[in-house]
């Protein structure tokens, strides 16, 4: 609880004074505090991916396979069931925890290494092992993706039109680029010494990247998501 309590306590500072943060922030290897807080950032992300599957997709799945079951032999079979439950809840979080993991962290790191080069070229001179510090701290930003799972949620259960779901994904996720963007600008300005246009001129980069991954993600992981949370009937 404690390491969970200072894990909020800095999350908080970055999303809520990031210049503060920044200014603050030590040097170190990016293997250690900035790794760390990334990977329990991916693992809560993965936690909460997890219950939406499971309230999603497992659930419903669940519940149809004890239809018509009731008395003594509902009761019987109730250890059963949640055994089964929790394999299936721990399985999607261990599949989810490793695959986000992944891929945040390893686009986080590309984009380090390509922000890096763009500050070089115009003309700053920082320390690369920073920059990934700072955008694994960054990573912060993508618990920003919490509301979008609780759309799906509300979405399966007929609580939020299927229409509005795409809305509301693609409203979470600008938001959450465009306050990448800006913390990313704050990272390479208090790492390269460039001027805030430049900062954030530099950083325009990443953030272009990014919409476009949304876009593309849009058309086709979006369109398969509204498969699986289509409203119950």
């Amino acid at each position: 609880m404690r390491a969970l309590k200072d894990y909020f306590s800095t999350w908080w500072v970055i999303i809520a004074r990031p210049i503060l943060f920044y200014a603050r922030l030590k040097e170190e290897n990016w293997r250690e505090g900035s790794l760390t807080f990334f990977l329990i950032t991916a693992w809560l992300l993965a936690l909460i991916g997890a219950l939406t599957v499971f309230f999603v997709l497992w659930l419903p799945t669940g519940s149809t396979l004890v239809a018509g079951i009731s008395g003594l032999k509902f009761f019987l079979i109730v250890p059963v069931l949640l055994t089964q439950a929790f394999a299936m809840f721990l399985i999607t979080f261990l599949i989810l925890g490793g695959l986000l993991t992944v891929v945040f962290g390893a686009g986080l790191i590309m984009l380090a290494y390509m922000l890096h080069y763009v500050y070089e070229l115009l003309g700053g001179r920082g320390s690369l092992n920073r920059l990934i510090q700072c955008f694994l701290y960054s990573g912060a930003v993508i618990l920003f993706l919490a509301p979008a799972a609780g759309c799906a949620v509300l979405t399966r259960y007929n609580l939020l039109e299927l229409s509005l779901f795409r809305v509301g994904f693609n409203i979470v996720y600008v938001f959450l680029a465009v306050y990448a963007y800006g913390l990313w600008a704050v990272a390479g300005r208090k790492t390269y010494g460039r001027s805030k246009w430049q900062a954030f001129a530099g950083a325009l980069v990443p953030f272009l990247l990014v919409l476009i991954f949304g876009l593309i993600f849009d058309k086709l992981g979006v369109t398969k998501l509204e498969l699986w949370i289509a409203p119950l009937k």
